[in-house]
C-alpha cells in the first residue's frame, strides 16, 4: 500500500522541493500542497495536516486539509478536543478504524454530519527531538485497502522525514516571509529618511527665517553646535566665529551677568526648563537687552545629552518698559497725592462743619444748662430748708393742746404722704442733677469731637475714654436695636492723636450699626500684645462679600445705596492709622458679620506728626 524504497526517495526529494517552493504560493497554498503529494504517496484519499500555534500544544490550527469542509482550513483545534488533539497531548500514532466519534478518548463537541467516514486512518505526531510541532491525518475510504498496524509503524519513518520537510518549509517561508517584511521596511525607511531630510531642511530654512536666535549647546562644555541665521543680526559676529570660538556667546554676555546665566544652565539638570533675562555687549558694543528660555533635553544615559534654546532680543520692550514703570510711579504717586489731599479736604470740610454745628448747639444749650443747673442745685438748698423747718413744727406737736388742730394737721400729712414725699423729693432733685450732668457731658464729648481736624497733638491717653465718649456721640444710632458688649482689658496709657483715633472709632461703630439690618450685637474688645494694644470692633451683621474685601479701604469704595455713603470713611480710618504707624485688619463672613481690629505702637509714631 504504501511507496516501495526507490519510489520513497524520489518521492522525497519532490517533497523536499514543495517545502522550498518561493514566495509566488503563500503559506497556506504550499502547505496544501505538500499535503496532497503526502496523500499521493500513501495512496490516501482525505487528510489534514495540523500544526502548534503554542509549545505547550494547548492549540492547534488546521493549517490544510484535502476532503474536507474548506471551512476547516485555519480552524484552531482546542486541546482535548479529537483525534489530531489526542495524538500530539500523547505524542503517540494512532490506527482507526471505522467511527470514532462516541469513543469517549476523541472527544469532538459536535458531531460533523458532512465529513464523511472513513473506512481507516493513520495519525502521526510531527516530532523533532522529543518537540512536538503538530500533526498529520491520512484517511482511506474504501475498505478494502484499509490501513493496518504494519502501514503505521512503517510510515513512522517517513513521517520523520516528512517532519523536517514541513519544519524546514515553515522556516523557508518564514524567512522569505521576513525578507520580504525587511525589504518593504527598508523602502519604508528610505522614503521616511527622504522626507526626514525634506522637513529638516525646511526646519532650518523656518529657524533662520525667524528673528529670533535658536541655538543648541553641549549639556558639559556649553560649546554651541547649532546656531540660526538671526545670531548674526542679534550678536553682529558671523556664525563660523562661535564654532572657532566657542566661549565667545559666553563672553559677550554682560559680566554682571555671566554668573547668573552660567548657573542657569547648570541647574538646567536638575530643572529641565528655564527662563533667564540679562544683557550682553553685541559687535559694535552696543548694550542689548536679551530673554532666553532654554531647555535640557537628555537620553537615557546622558551621553547625548545637550540644551536647546531661543533667545529673543527685548532691548526695546525693556526700554519702553523702564519708560513705563517710570511714568507708572509718577502717576501712582501723583494719584496718591491727589487722593491724599481729596480725602484731608472732605475731612477738614467735615470737621469744620461739625465744629460749626457743635459750636452752635453748645452756645445753645450752655446758658439754659447753667441756669438750670444753677436752680436746682438753690431749689435744693430750698427744699432741705423747707424739710428742716417741717421737722421743727413737728416737734411743737407734743406741746399744743388744741386737738382739733392737730387732727387737722395729721390728717392733712395723711393725705399728701409727707414721709414719702420727704426721701422722694430729694430723690427727684438728685435724678434731675444726673440728667443735666449727663447732658453736659454729651456737649462736652460733642465739643471735644468738633476738634478731629484742628490742632490734635500726640498725647498719652487712656483708649478706653475715647471709646465711651464715642459711643456717646454715635449712641442714636444704635440705641434703639443693638446691644453693646465691652470686653475691656488693663491698657496701658497709648501715644496717639487722640480726636482723630476717635473719628476711627465712630466711622466703624456707625458702619457695623448700618450692617445691623434688625437686631444685633456690637461687641468692643482691647487687649495688649507686646509692645502693641488692639482695639476690637465685631458685629453680627450681614457682612461684607469677599470679592469687596479687598477694596474697603480704597477711597471713593462704598456698598451702600446711593445718598447712604461717601466712601470715604474707611479710607480716612485706614490713613489714619498708617499715621500713627499702626495696622487694621479685617475678617468678615457673609451673613455671621464683621471684625475690624486696630493694632497700635503703645509709644505711637517714630515720626510725630498731626
Amino acid at each position: 500500500m504504501l511507496l516501495n524504497e526507490n519510489q520513497q526517495l524520489n518521492w522525497l526529494h519532490d517533497l523536499y522541493r514543495l517545502g522550498q517552493s518561493d514566495l509566488q504560493y503563500n503559506t497556506h497554498e504550499v502547505f496544501e500542497r505538500i499535503l496532497r503529494h503526502i496523500l499521493t504517496g500513501f495512496t490516501a484519499d482525505t487528510g489534514s495536516l495540523a500544526l502548534c500555534e503554542a509549545d505547550d500544544h494547548s492549540r492547534l490550527s488546521l493549517v490544510a486539509s484535502i476532503g474536507l469542509p474548506a471551512e476547516y482550513t485555519g480552524m484552531v483545534i482546542s486541546q482535548g478536543t479529537g483525534v489530531i488533539s489526542w495524538v500530539v497531548t500523547n505524542k503517540k500514532p494512532i490506527l482507526l478504524t471505522g467511527d470514532v466519534a462516541d469513543d469517549p478518548c476523541f472527544f469532538q463537541p459536535t458531531r460533523r454530519e458532512r465529513v464523511r467516514i472513513p473506512a481507516s486512518a493513520l495519525c502521526w505526531p510531527l516530532q523533532l527531538d522529543n518537540r512536538v510541532i503538530g500533526a498529520l491525518s491520512i484517511s482511506s475510504l474504501n475498505p478494502e485497502t484499509a490501513y493496518t498496524e504494519k502501514d503505521l509503524e512503517s510510515g513512522c519513518v517517513l513521517v520523520n522525514m516528512i517532519t523536517l520537510v514541513i519544519d524546514n518549509a515553515r522556516l523557508h517561508h518564514e524567512k522569505q516571509q521576513r525578507i520580504v517584511e525587511y525589504t518593504v521596511l527598508n523602502q519604508q525607511l528610505q522614503t521616511t529618511r527622504n522626507r526626514l531630510e525634506q522637513s529638516k531642511k525646511r526646519l532650518n530654512d523656518t529657524l533662520d527665517s525667524l528673528d529670533s536666535v535658536i541655538w543648541s549647546v553641549t549639556s558639559n562644555t556649553f560649546e554651541p553646535f547649532y546656531l540660526n541665521q538671526a545670531a548674526e543680526d542679534v550678536y553682529g559676529y558671523p556664525l563660523a566665529n562661535f564654532f572657532n570660538y566657542p566661549s565667545l556667546w559666553l563672553d559677550i554676555i554682560h559680566p554682571d551677568d555671566r554668573e547668573q546665566v552660567k548657573s542657569c544652565l547648570e541647574q538646567l539638570k536638575n530643572h529641565s526648563v528655564k527662563k533667564i533675562t540679562y544683557r550682553i555687549f553685541n559687535a559694535n558694543k552696543e548694550l542689548r537687552w536679551m530673554s532666553t528660555h532654554m531647555r535640557y533635553i537628555r537620553d537615557i544615559q546622558d551621553i547625548s545629552a545637550h540644551i536647546d534654546g531661543i533667545t529673543v532680543d527685548i532691548t526695546s520692550y525693556k526700554n519702553t518698559e523702564d519708560l513705563l514703570t517710570k511714568q507708572n510711579k509718577e502717576i501712582q504717586t501723583t494719584s496718591n497725592r491727589l487722593q491724599e489731599t481729596q480725602q484731608q479736604l472732605v475731612q477738614s470740610e467735615k470737621m469744620v462743619s461739625v465744629g460749626r454745628l457743635a459750636a452752635g448747639v453748645a452756645h445753645e444749650i450752655n446758658n439754659p444748662l447753667g441756669y438750670i443747673n444753677s436752680n436746682l442745685t438753690s431749689l435744693k438748698h430750698y427744699i432741705n430748708d423747707f424739710l428742716a423747718l417741717i421737722a421743727m413744727y413737728e416737734q411743737t406737736e407734743t406741746t399744743n393742746t388744741n386737738t382739733e388742730q392737730l387732727a387737722q394737721i395729721e390728717a392733712f400729712k395723711q393725705k399728701i404722704d409727707l414721709e414719702f414725699m420727704r426721701t422722694d423729693v430729694l430723690d427727684l432733685l438728685d435724678e434731675s442733677n444726673e440728667g443735666a450732668t449727663r447732658v453736659k457731658k454729651i456737649i462736652q464729648d460733642l465739643k471735644d469731637f468738633s476738634h478731629l481736624g484742628g490742632d490734635d497733638d500726640w498725647e498719652w491717653i487712656d483708649l478706653h475714654l475715647g471709646l465711651e465718649s464715642t459711643l456717646n456721640i454715635v449712641n442714636s444710632e444704635i440705641k434703639y436695636k443693638i446691644s453693646v458688649v465691652k470686653e475691656f482689658s488693663d491698657l496701658p496709657e497709648v501715644k496717639c492723636l487722640p480726636h482723630q483715633l476717635n473719628q476711627v472709632f465712630m466711622n466703624l461703630l456707625v458702619n457695623a450699626a448700618h450692617a445691623i439690618e434688625n437686631e444685633g450685637i456690637i461687641t468692643l474688645r482691647t487687649g495688649i500684645d507686646h509692645d502693641c494694644v488692639w482695639v476690637e470692633i465685631s458685629d453680627t451683621g450681614k457682612g461684607i462679600a469677599p470679592e469687596h474685601l479687598s477694596k474697603v479701604f480704597d477711597p471713593f469704595f462704598t456698598t451702600k445705596p446711593v445718598g447712604k455713603g461717601t466712601g470715604l470713611g474707611l479710607s480716612v480710618s485706614y490713613t489714619i492709622i498708617q499715621k500713627h504707624h499702626g495696622e487694621i485688619q479685617l475678617t468678615s463672613q457673609l451673613g455671621q458679620g464683621t471684625r475690624f481690629r486696630i493694632v497700635l505702637p503703645i509709644s505711637g509714631a517714630v515720626i510725630e506728626h498731626a
